[in-house]
C-alpha cells in the first residue's frame, strides 16, 4: 500500500524509516507497471523480460527482508505508536507484518534465511504456473457436422481444415461451444480437453502446496493457512470454517432445486433434437454432467424469453463503457475525460487497444487520476478479467502530489464479422464490476466488496436502459449489414424494450446458486488444502480426488469422466496468485455487499446522500482503515449480516 494522505510519520519517525517509506511510494509505479505488463504484454520477448525483473525483484526483497536491522528499525518506529496518525501506524505495521512474515521475531538468523530461500522458489513456480496458463492456446479440431447449433459467425471465425474447425478454448471459443453445441458428445470433449489442457501444471500446485505447509511450520505455525490469515480481514480458519459451512447447508438444496429444474429442460429438450436423436452423450438417467451445465441454461433461459444474441446486440462495448463511466459520474461525482490518441505518449500505451482517461472530482475540479481501458482478448495476454493497479496516489515530501493510475484488464472476445463487439448481460456484469474495482482504485480501495456491491445495478431496469443501444445505431455500415441479415424486419429499437427488460429483472436468480456453489467449491478446496493437520496429511492428500469430491458433493455433478483424464483443480490461477486461503472473500464480500445494498441502496439506487455516505466512509477510507471489518461496522452503524447473501436468494 502506498501512504495516500500526509503523514506524521514522514516527519516524525526514524530517518531510516521514513526513507524507506519514500523509496516505497517512488519505485511502486516502476514495479506496477512491471506487474502490469505481466497481464498484458503483446509478446514473448517482453513477458520474458517481465520474467527476469520479477526474479531480481525477488531477491531483492529477500536480500533486505532478511536484514534484522531494518526489522530493529521498523519496530523501534510501530514502538511510537501514540506519535503516529492511524494511516502511518497502518504503513508501519503493514512493514512490520512482512520482516514478521519472513521469521523475524519467530525464528533464527539461519532459520530465515532457509525460509526467503524456500520463499523465492515458491514465487518462481508460481510465476510457472501462470505463464503456462497464460500461454496456452490450445484447442479442439472438430468435425463441422459435429459442431450442429454453433451460430455462423463463430463457425466463420474458426480455422477450416478438411471438413473439421479448431474450436480454441481461449476467445470465447470453449464458452461458446459449451453453451450452443447441440451434441453431448461435442461439449464432453471439448469440456474433457479443456480441463486437461495444462498437465504441468499438476506437479506444480502439488509442490507449492506442500513447500507453503513446510514454510509455515518451519517459522512456528500449525499450517500455512494459520501463517495467512493473519493478513486476511478475518483472522481465524476456524471462523472461515464455520461461515463456509453454514453457506453450505443454505446454499446446497438452493443448488439441488435448480440442477432438477435442468434435468427436466434436459429430459424434455432431447426429445426436439432430431438430428442427434442417436448422440450417445445423452444419458438415460438422473446423473448431470458438468458438460450439459452451460447448455441446458442456455435453454431455459430461452424458455424464459432471454436470447443471449438478442440483448448482446444491445450493449455494444464501444458504447456500453462510455454509459457506464457516465453512471459513475453521476453516482461519485466525478468527470472522465479521453485523452486523445493525438496526445498520447507511445511509451505510456502497451497495445494499441489501449484507451487512457483522466478522472476528475466533479464538485471539487481537482485531478484524480488515470484510468487505463484494456478490454479485448489478444494472443500473449492474460485470459480473465480485473483490474490491475499500477500506482497508488501519495504526497511527496514536496507537499505535491502524485497521482493514482489504474487498468480495467479483460479478455472479452473480438468481433467475428465487424468491429463492433457485442456484450452479453453475464458480461455487461462483469465489465461494471471490475470498473468498479478502477473506481475505488482511484478513490482508493476495500477488496472486493464495492464492486459486488456495483452488480446489483446491472439488473436495474433503468440503468440498463441507460447502459443499452442498439449497435446499428453507432453506424450506417452496422444497420445496412443488419437489413441484409433481416430483410423484412422494421429497424431495430434503439434501447432494450420493456418486456425484455422485465424478464431479465425475474430471472436474476434463475441458477444463482449453482454458481455460488460452485464459487463455495473453490473456498472450501482452498481452505482443506491449506489447513492439514499435519504436513504428512498434505503430502498424501489426492488434490483431484479431493476437487471432484468437493464438486460431485457440493455441486451434485457426474465428474466421473472428469477424474479418469482431468485436473481442473490445475487449470485456474486464483489460489496461486494472491487468493491462498481468501478465495472465500468472494462469498463473504458477497454477503457485505448484499447486506450494504439493502440498508442505503434498495430503495433508490440514485440517492445521492447515500452515494456520498458510502464514497467517503468508504472507498476514500479504502485499504488505509486499520480494521476493515470495523470500518464496515462503522458504516452501517451495527454488525454486518452475514446471512443477507442467503437472504437475497428468496427475494
Amino acid at each position: 500500500m502506498a501512504i495516500t494522505q500526509t503523514s506524521t510519520f514522514l516527519h516524525k519517525s526514524e530517518g531510516a524509516s521514513r526513507f524507506f517509506a519514500q523509496v516505497t511510494n517512488e519505485t511502486q509505479g516502476q514495479l506496477g507497471m512491471i506487474w502490469l505488463l505481466s497481464y498484458a504484454a503483446p509478446d514473448q520477448e517482453t513477458h520474458d523480460a517481465v520474467n527476469a525483473a520479477d526474479r531480481l525483484f525477488n531477491n531483492a526483497v529477500a536480500t533486505w527482508t532478511s536484514r534484522t536491522d531494518l526489522f530493529a528499525l521498523l519496530r523501534a518506529a510501530a514502538g511510537k505508536d501514540e506519535e503516529l496518525d492511524p494511516e502511518s501506524r497502518l504503513w508501519i505495521q503493514s512493514k512490520l507484518r512482512d520482516f514478521i512474515s519472513a521469521g523475524h521475531g519467530l525464528a533464527d538468523e539461519k532459520t530465515i534465511k532457509q525460509h526467503l530461500s524456500k520463499r523465492s522458489v515458491i514465487d518462481q513456480l508460481r510465476k510457472q504456473y501462470n505463464n503456462n496458463l497464460r500461454n496456452n492456446n490450445a484447442g479442439l479440431w472438430i468435425d463441422e457436422a459435429d459442431l450442429i447449433g454453433i451460430p455462423e459467425s463463430d463457425m466463420k471465425s474458426w480455422t477450416e481444415y478438411n471438413g473439421k474447425r479448431f474450436v480454441p478454448f481461449a476467445n470465447g471459443g470453449y464458452k461458446t461451444a459449451m453453451a450452443r453445441a447441440h451434441k453431448a458428445k461435442t461439449r464432453e470433449r471439448m469440456y474433457l480437453a479443456e480441463e486437461a489442457k495444462v498437465p504441468a501444471n499438476v506437479d506444480i500446485l502439488r509442490s507449492i502446496i506442500s513447500m507453503r505447509d513446510a514454510q509455515a511450520r518451519l517459522l512456528g505455525f500449525d499450517n500455512h493457512g494459520s501463517f495467512r490469515i493473519q493478513n486476511r480481514a478475518i483472522k481465524s480458519t476456524e471462523y472461515v470454517q464455520k461461515f463456509l459451512e453454514q453457506l453450505r447447508q443454505s446454499l446446497v438444496p438452493h443448488g439441488r432445486d435448480e440442477l432438477q429444474i435442468l434435468r427436466q429442460v434436459r429430459d424434455e429438450h432431447r426429445l426436439l433434437i432430431e438430428n442427434v436423436a442417436n448422440d450417445d452423450g445423452f444419458t438415460e438417467d438422473d446423473r448431470f454432467y458438468p458438460w450439459d451445465l452451460e447448455y441446458y441454461k442456455r435453454i431455459h433461459s430461452l424458455r424464459s424469453q432471454i436470447d443471449d444474441t438478442e440483448i448482446s446486440q444491445l450493449f455494444p462495448l464501444e458504447h456500453t463503457v462510455l454509459a457506464m463511466l457516465r453512471l459513475f459520474e453521476s453516482f461519485l461525482g466525478l468527470k472522465f475525460t479521453q485523452i486523445s490518441s493525438d496526445h498520447l505518449d507511445p511509451a505510456w500505451i502497451w497495445h494499441e487497444d489501449v484507451q487512457i482517461w483522466e478522472a476528475w472530482d466533479n464538485k471539487e475540479g481537482e485531478f484524480i487520476g488515470f484510468l487505463y481501458l484494456d478490454i479485448l482478448w489478444r494472443e500473449n495476454k492474460y485470459k480473465g478479467s480485473q483490474n490491475v493497479n499500477i500506482k497508488s496516489g501519495y504526497l511527496k515530501p514536496d507537499s505535491t502530489r502524485n497521482f493514482p493510475a489504474t487498468v480495467l484488464m479483460c479478455s472479452f472476445p473480438r468481433s467475428n464479422e465487424s468491429n463492433c463487439v457485442l456484450l452479453k448481460h453475464r458480461e455487461v456484469v462483469t465489465l461494471f464490476h471490475e470498473l468498479g474495482h478502477g473506481m475505488h482504485d482511484l478513490i482508493s480501495h476495500f477488496g472486493e466488496m464495492p464492486s459486488t456491491l456495483l452488480e446489483n445495478w446491472c439488473w436495474d431496469r433503468e440503468v440498463l436502459k441507460h447502459l443499452s443501444c442498439h449497435y446499428t445505431l453507432l453506424s450506417e455500415q452496422y444497420l445496412s449489414e443488419w437489413h441484409e441479415r433481416y430483410p423484412d424486419a422494421p429497424d431495430p429499437p434503439a434501447q432494450i424494450p420493456d418486456d425484455l427488460l422485465e424478464t431479465i429483472a425475474k430471472t436474476r436468480n434463475t441458477n444463482r446458486g449453482l454458481r455460488l456453489l460452485h464459487i463455495l467449491v473453490v473456498s472450501i478446496f482452498d481452505l482443506k488444502i491449506h489447513t492439514p493437520q499435519t504436513h504428512e496429511e498434505i503430502e498424501q492428500v489426492d488434490l483431484g480426488k479431493l476437487w471432484y469430491g468437493l464438486r460431485e458433493e457440493i455441486e451434485g455433478l457426474d465428474m466421473t469422466r472428469s477424474r479418469a483424464v482431468g485436473h481442473e483443480q490445475a487449470i485456474f490461477g486464483h489460489l496461486l496468485s494472491g487468493y491462498d486461503v481468501g478465495y472465500y472473500g468472494y462469498l463473504s464480500c458477497l454477503a457485505y455487499a448484499q447486506d450494504v445494498f439493502q440498508e442505503y441502496f434498495a430503495k433508490d439506487l440514485h440517492n445521492r446522500d447515500a452515494w456520498d455516505h458510502f464514497r467517503y466512509e468508504i472507498l476514500e477510507y479504502g485499504g488505509s482503515h486499520p480494521d476493515q471489518l470495523q470500518m464496515l461496522q462503522e458504516y452501517l452503524g451495527r454488525e454486518p449480516n452475514y446471512s443477507a447473501l442467503q437472504e437475497s436468494l428468496l427475494l
